[in-house]
């Protein structure tokens, strides 16, 4: 099965927390896959194969709403969460799902578009623009009025994607590399660091990034970096709030609530 280069770091979470299907998901272990890992606040949510989930520990976890799909990307906005995937047995979304919202934390969730068309594995949503690496056709989407129309970019190649602060601006990882744009990803330039570069987050003038077991940030847009912190095992996923980060790293996820100086 061929699978697209910017979902490669999340099969590593979908091995780490690998285990049988279970009907309920009360702990990390009774997941079979984790996709995606963002932060609401100060709240961790979880997409999986059985649905979404609030993570409040290995042991305590709390599923969001009872719509049962298989959650593929997800990302979150003005305390809005957007989500794409594929239904599961008894649910009565779209195959795939398209694009879907929801602004009471997965209790009901609204059609915006492309249902039964796209299946996003990579999504990302700031204010009015959206981002969705999608799973079917291989390419990468772009959207500027919040999902109702889309157009193109071509094939997707990051790894990784953020979407900066002023219109169409966004960074992204390409072959390890980070790189920016101020066009949607119609032309990119090269942002040099002096390490390998494997995710990225922004929240306001911050940017996030990971190299291996290192979470580095930048103030100035990646012109000089500084560590953050550095863990025991590689950096699979980063996702940023005002109040949080959160690193899954190795088999553990770990979440700071004081800009990074300790993380538990």
């Amino acid at each position: 099965m061929k699978v697209n280069k910017v979902f490669k770091h999340v099969l590593v979470i979908a091995a780490i927390f690998a285990n049988q299907n279970l009907a309920s998901a009360a702990t990390l272990d009774s997941v079979s896959h984790i996709h995606n890992v963002k932060v609401l606040g100060t709240q961790v949510l979880l997409g999986t194969h059985e649905g979404l989930y609030l993570y409040q520990g290995k042991n305590q976890m709390k599923m969001l709403g009872k719509e049962n799909f298989d959650v593929m990307g997800l990302s979150i906005s003005n305390g809005n969460i957007y989500a794409s995937g594929h239904p599961n047995q008894g649910s009565k979304l779209s195959a795939p799902v398209g694009l879907i919202s929801s602004a009471d934390k997965g209790v009901s969730w609204n059609q915006i578009s492309l249902q039964g068309k796209v299946d996003f594995h990579m999504l990302e949503v700031n204010r009015s623009e959206i981002y969705g690496a999608d799973s079917q056709s291989g390419n990468l989407m772009y959207s500027s009025n919040r999902g109702k129309t889309w157009n193109s970019i071509g094939l997707n190649k990051l790894q990784d994607l953020a979407i900066g602060n002023k219109e169409k601006s966004a960074f992204g990882i390409l072959e390890n590399k980070l790189i920016s744009t101020d066009n949607a990803f119609k032309s990119h330039k090269l942002i040099k660091t002096p390490f390998p570069a494997q995710t990225v987050d922004v929240e306001g003038d911050l940017m996030y990034v990971s190299s291996n077991k290192t979470l580095y940030s930048s103030k100035n847009s990646g012109k000089s970096w500084q560590p953050v912190s550095i863990f025991n095992d590689p950096i699979a996923l980063v996702s940023i709030s005002k109040q949080a980060i959160v690193v899954v790293a190795g088999q553990s996820i770990l979440i700071s609530r004081d800009i990074g100086k300790s993380f538990i």
